[in-house]
């Protein structure tokens, strides 16, 4: 995935996660098969890095486990998320 595409991607899905009332934890044991502790860690580092570390990478199965979480089917996922990046960058322009 594109670098810009995939952290738009992660902050629509935090956006969605918060709409729906899901924790952050939930979320993580959800998508990864993983002990609660990895997969939160995981998770975390996705979607905010600590220090200088670059954030860890979505792969595309994993983007696809989100959809399936979050209830939205992969291609209108994909749409979505296209069509919040041109409103945010729409709205950068304008400032």
């Amino acid at each position: 995935m594109d670098m810009e595409f995939e952290r738009y991607f992660v902050k629509f899905i935090i956006e969605i996660i918060s709409e729906k009332g899901i924790s952050h934890s939930s979320f993580a044991r959800q998508l990864f098969a993983l002990s609660d502790e990895i997969a939160v860690r995981q998770w975390r580092r996705i979607r905010n890095p600590r220090g200088e570390s670059k954030p860890r990478k979505l792969t595309l199965s994993e983007a696809y486990r989100i959809s399936k979480i979050v209830k939205i089917d992969f291609p209108s996922l994909i749409w979505q998320v296209d069509q919040y990046i041109k409103q945010n960058k729409a709205r950068s322009d304008r400032t």
